[in-house]
């Protein structure tokens, strides 16, 4: 039976020389499949770099000249009728006509205050930057992340053939190392030859089968008008905008980041947690989702998820400020004060960290940075509002010891004063201020406590902090942060030396000087005091009416 079989191998000489033409042609099939793929890559691999550099040309011209126009023209238009303002208060009719032939003339060489900008407020600025360029950057930052899985998927394509087009090589080899053997070693190749035939082929097909993303322009231009009306602040619409972009392409991972955002705007947590879903399955991986999904699960009172959720974030940016700010706050709404405490610490040292290498460099850190090392301190409060059941909380209310509030406590001016003796770069000293109130002082700088000024009044009168001062030295480094209904108005910051007593009883006066065309807006408004860039004593609260 087994010298049959042989003596059939022996006989397969013509049908060999056939095999090998056929594979040869599968085998140029196979290269044209590869040609075809690799074509498609270099097209898509130019069209990624073409849009990416577009889109990074249209930002950075765009954001230049949006800058001067929605800032400098706007600092320079202010400025002008301050100018005209005061000439006509002082009788200056002259020259208050040619403030007001200058700011005709500003009116009519800057788009932003031409119409139809003039007419929209608030909204004007982010009319005119969609309108500017961020419309088309977004649209080409659309157009390159579709096109990059198109490049990646054609150039799998394209590295797989060549996979295969080696394995037919070999088979070639084999086919030909058969047709000189004879008996057992014949079979056994002809054998090796026949399987990796059958298992390329099979892998040619899975490959050649195998889907590639595919440029859905419908999808990309309705979510770019979505994008514009979210920044326009026509959110509704926006919601509408996104669902459409995701009737068009129902894996638009981006859509549905997008959508999450503006559903948590609308205090819809899970529709918008139910969205960030849709977007991982998708691809979305940015840290960005794991930050805004532990903060809706806070919103909801799920802080155990919310912790799973902060932890994924930390596993991508161990060393991120907010990321380890929402990480303490999540501790301290479930009581745990001994991670917390130790999150604290490493918070701290990252804060002073990352400021420390960006001056090594020569460089100072950005505002977003202090901007980032406050906003992070807001959550922790939120914290110890839902530990006290107050309504004001963003989060619903928590059962969390009284020592838990006292660190959380703690922890924001602990926080608050790193922040400042970074920003300002000084050194924190021992000097405290205990028994504040706020006030006014008559001719004779004696102090009446009051905590509800006329906004006129503020503008022509200092503010005053009556306190004690303990071992304040002279010349010390003094910052006084206003905020206006929880938020601070940085235009507002006061910041200055030590003139007063260093040790008793003292005044310090706390000019407010926003320009005499402007007044401080009324509302509830708290002061916060820092000496040497630590916070004193507690947010001072008082009133300001029109």
């Amino acid at each position: 039976m087994m010298q049959r079989i042989i003596d059939r191998v022996n006989q397969l000489d013509p049908w060999i020389g056939v095999t090998i033409a056929i594979i040869t042609i599968y085998a140029a099939i196979i290269g044209m499949l590869q040609v075809h793929a690799s074509n498609l890559n270099t097209q898509y691999r130019a069209e990624t770099q073409r849009y990416a550099i577009e889109a990074m040309r249209i930002r950075s011209a765009g954001e230049t000249q949006s800058a001067f126009d929605t800032g400098t023209i706007e600092r320079m238009r202010d400025l002008i009728i301050q100018q005209r303002d005061l000439a006509s208060q002082n009788g200056e009719a002259d020259v208050a006509q040619k403030m007001e032939l200058l700011h005709t003339s500003l009116n009519l060489a800057s788009p932003i205050l031409q119409p139809p900008y003039d007419k929209l407020g608030d909204n004007a600025i982010s009319h005119y930057e969609v309108d500017t360029y961020l419309s088309d950057a977004v649209r080409a930052e659309q157009f390159r992340a579709a096109y990059a899985p198109m490049d990646e998927g054609w150039d799998s394509k394209a590295n797989t053939y060549i996979v295969h087009l080696t394995l037919i090589a070999l088979v070639l080899a084999l086919l030909g190392l058969g047709a000189v053997m004879r008996n057992i070693p014949r079979a056994m190749v002809l054998t090796m030859a026949m399987v990796i035939t059958i298992v390329t082929t099979g892998w040619v097909l899975q490959t050649y089968l195998e889907p590639v993303p595919t440029l859905n322009v419908a999808a990309i231009d309705a979510y770019t008008k979505a994008y514009d009306l979210a920044y326009e602040g026509d959110y509704t619409n926006a919601l509408v905008g996104y669902a459409e972009a995701i009737k068009q392409k129902p894996d638009y991972a981006d859509a549905y980041f997008e959508q999450a955002w503006l559903l948590y705007e609308h205090d819809k947590y899970p529709e918008a947690l139910e969205s960030l879903v849709n977007a991982r399955k998708y691809g979305y991986d940015q840290p960005s989702i794991d930050n805004l999904e532990g903060y809706i699960m806070m919103l909801q009172g799920h802080f155990g998820e919310a912790e799973t959720a902060t932890n994924g974030w930390l596993a991508r940016e161990p060393h991120s400020i907010p990321a380890l700010g929402q990480q303490i706050a999540v501790q301290l709404a479930r009581d745990d004060t001994k991670d917390a405490a130790v999150d604290l610490a490493s918070l701290d040292t990252q804060m002073r960290d990352q400021v420390t290498k960006i001056r090594a460099k020569g460089d100072e850190p950005d505002d977003q940075l202090w901007v980032m090392m406050n906003d992070m301190t807001d959550v922790i409060e939120d914290v110890i509002l839902a530990g006290q059941n107050n309504p004001d909380s963003s989060f619903p209310a928590v059962k969390i010891s009284p020592e838990t509030i006292a660190l959380a406590q703690d922890a924001i001016h602990q926080l608050r004063s790193t922040a400042i003796t970074l920003e300002y770069n000084i050194k924190p000293s021992t000097a405290q201020a205990t028994d504040i109130e706020i006030g006014t002082t008559d001719a004779n700088n004696a102090f009446t406590a009051n905590n509800t000024f006329r906004a006129d009044d503020v503008a022509q009168n200092p503010l005053v902090l009556h306190m004690n001062a303990q071992h304040i030295a002279t010349n010390a480094h003094v910052l006084v942060r206003f905020y206006l209904d929880g938020n601070e108005d940085t235009s507002l910051r006061y910041v200055g030396v030590w003139s007063g007593a260093t040790d008793g009883a003292t005044n310090m006066a706390i000019p407010i000087d926003i320009g005499p065309t402007y007044a401080i807006p009324a509302g509830n408004y708290e002061a916060e005091l820092y000496i040497d860039g630590v916070i004193q004593g507690d947010l001072i609260p008082f009133t300001v009416t029109e």
